[in-house]
């Protein structure tokens, strides 16, 4: 048997190998910021985990998407979305050690038509062709999203079949400093599928980047059906409320026209109406009393 059939016969083997038709990428939609970092595991191979459509096989939605975007609809193995500081491992079939194949770093339209011959030994992810398992290095690991593709040096060129591989490595700004808690603990530090980093989702009362502002109109301090307006009185939160007629106060909570603490300085206060009072003073101050009204 000539080389040339060989090599027919092993990308006829592999191509019925292929899933086809079948939605195989499990992926969610939204992720929480993990505290420690983890390791990931790519299977290096055609048989298995290759996706064709970029959206509803490779990330199980819906299609709306841009021209452009529907570009990176090509069999492919199952896009990954990883944090900073996550490690990723390659995993090869032993078959694959005899083709001399690499992985190298392309460019978005290098990776969606498959790349050519002639990369600078910079470009490539392993120092040496592909055998068992590898880490990549973290330098090709940087917050972005990166393309890696199939190189082989001989045997069958595989990428077309779907041996490239999209990661974006996303970084979390959920934290106002190094050592705070992520949303400082009133909030989940999240990412949807195309975001392109971690942010926090506040708890109900509580916003800001960092959700570090309390809401104090959540709490309703403002009563008799005033409007409360939240303020930020240097780095403390306040609050102002706008009160109703015949009602004043912090809290609206006075009756205008009602006897409040210290309304008669000297004496004592006695509610006549409901919008007038009366003082009644103490011995040693002028004996007079009065009414005040608000009509």
């Amino acid at each position: 048997m000539t080389t040339k059939s060989a090599v027919h016969m092993v990308v006829c083997f592999l191509q019925l190998c292929i899933v086809k038709g079948q939605i195989i990428c499990e992926r969610q939609m939204v992720a929480e910021w993990q505290v420690e970092p983890k390791p990931i595991v790519v299977k290096w191979t055609p048989r298995e985990n290759i996706c064709s459509d970029f959206y509803t096989e490779c990330w199980k939605m819906n299609k709306n998407t841009t021209r452009e975007d529907k570009n990176l609809s090509v069999p492919q193995l199952c896009p990954l979305q990883l944090q900073l500081g996550d490690s990723l491992f390659i995993s090869s079939e032993p078959s694959f050690q005899s083709y001399g194949m690499n992985l190298v770093n392309v460019s978005k339209e290098e990776f969606i038509n498959c790349p050519k011959s002639g990369f600078l030994q910079e470009q490539l992810i392993f120092v040496c062709q592909i055998r068992g398992l590898h880490q990549v290095d973290p330098n090709w690991l940087g917050a972005g999203t990166h393309y890696f593709a199939e190189l082989h040096k001989r045997g069958p060129a595989l990428c077309k079949m779907g041996l490239r591989l999209n990661v974006t490595i996303k970084q979390q700004f959920c934290q106002q400093s190094p050592n705070a808690p992520l949303c400082s603990g009133h909030g989940r530090c999240l990412s949807h599928v195309w975001e392109k980093a971690y942010n926090c989702h506040c708890y109900p009362q509580y916003s800001g980047k960092f959700c570090q502002k309390f809401d104090m109109c959540s709490i309703k301090p403002c009563h008799n059906n005033a409007s409360c307006t939240e303020k930020s009185e240097g780095t403390r939160d306040s609050y102002e409320c706008t009160c109703p007629p015949k009602f004043s106060g912090r809290n609206c909570t006075e009756i205008v026209g009602q006897c409040q603490p210290h309304t008669c300085l000297s004496g004592n206060c006695s509610n006549v109406t409901p919008n007038s009072f009366l003082c009644e003073c103490d011995k040693g101050f002028t004996a007079y009393m009065f009414i005040f009204s608000t009509g």
